[in-house]
């Protein structure tokens, strides 16, 4: 297994290792978190599942390092909906490719919301997951054509379960979530190895979100977001963005992520909860400049909470 691993990171394609690394220094596999959490929080933790509205559904591609050969690609698709007595259910279906490296994640969340007070909340969010890996053999170089692991295989593949959790409070327009993804570490087949054990793995990790909502009395407001990162075995990360809201119908903004990742952001509602968010990322040190950057486009629907009247005009009207 060794002599594979080796061989996959002279044959140019280290991006398998990093695609799921938004710092770009993470040795470790973890989930890769998109811009998407910044129009569904849902999509980032399972307490805030249904808490945002009564039914949502967005679907996000990513094309990350456009310049790069087997560039890394990201394809996901999260939903979400509340039920009664306050709880909430969600589904995510993600899928991960970068060089011979292909993952699949589906899971299933659920959440709680606990009414402290008149504007205080507590939310309790779990999820099970399911992971798929795929490693493509057909274009690796073996030292050891006779690898008695490798030999006639064309690809290797593994599934395995884990579960996460996470607390949300929310006291107004402000969000604070402590999240964990991963519980458990998976034991895989690269395991055997002590050297890259914890290369192609999921190890645990763990996540702070702050969100705040900063309304005005005219037709603007801001939204102001952290996310901290922690994943065993790896660096930390963290990013942080701000953005600008005119009527709740158009958005726009910066984020700024650990490495001198920096990134454009920019958002329309129309038709009272139909969305679309472009974000494109460049980091000027990332492979010397040349990387060609990150485009994510997302398009969703969300259905305005009863108790909120829609402040964003119909145009199709």
């Amino acid at each position: 297994m060794r002599k594979l691993v080796v061989k996959i990171l002279q044959s140019g394609i280290p991006v398998l290792l990093l695609m799921v690394a938004p710092d770009l220094q993470s040795y470790a596999q973890q989930f890769p978190i998109l811009d998407q959490y910044l129009v569904a929080p849902s999509s980032l933790a399972p307490s805030f599942v249904g808490k945002e509205a009564p039914f949502e559904v967005f679907l996000t591609s990513r094309i990350e390092w456009t310049s790069i050969p087997s560039h890394p690609f990201v394809g996901s698709l999260n939903l979400a909906a509340s039920l009664p007595k306050n709880m909430g259910l969600g589904c995510g279906v993600q899928y991960n490719q970068a060089g011979p490296l292909e993952n699949l994640t589906i899971n299933l969340s659920y959440a709680y919301h606990l009414k402290l007070a008149a504007e205080h909340t507590l939310s309790f969010g779990i999820n099970g997951t399911y992971y798929q890996n795929v490693l493509d053999l057909t274009g690796a170089v073996l030292a050891d054509p006779n690898d008695p692991v490798l030999a006639g295989r064309s690809s290797i593949s593994e599934s395995y379960l884990n579960m996460g959790a996470s607390l949300l409070y929310s006291w107004r327009t402000l969000d604070a979530c402590v999240a964990f993804p991963l519980l458990f570490n998976n034991r895989t087949f690269y395991s055997s190895d002590k050297v890259y054990s914890h290369i192609l793995t999921l190890d645990r990790n763990f996540l702070v979100y702050l969100g705040y909502l900063l309304k005005t009395k005219g037709d603007w407001g801001a939204y102001f977001t952290f996310l901290y990162r922690q994943t065993q075995y790896s660096p930390w990360s963290f990013e942080v963005a701000v953005r600008a809201s005119y009527k709740d119908i158009v958005t726009f903004g910066l984020i700024y992520r650990k490495n001198n990742i920096i990134g454009v952001t920019g958002g329309i509602t129309i038709a009272r909860g139909l969305k679309f968010n472009y974000t494109y990322e460049y980091s000027p040190t990332a492979m010397m400049g040349k990387s060609g950057g990150t485009h994510e486009i997302t398009l969703g629907y969300r259905i305005p909470p009863k108790s909120l009247k829609p402040s964003m005009i119909d145009y199709i009207k």
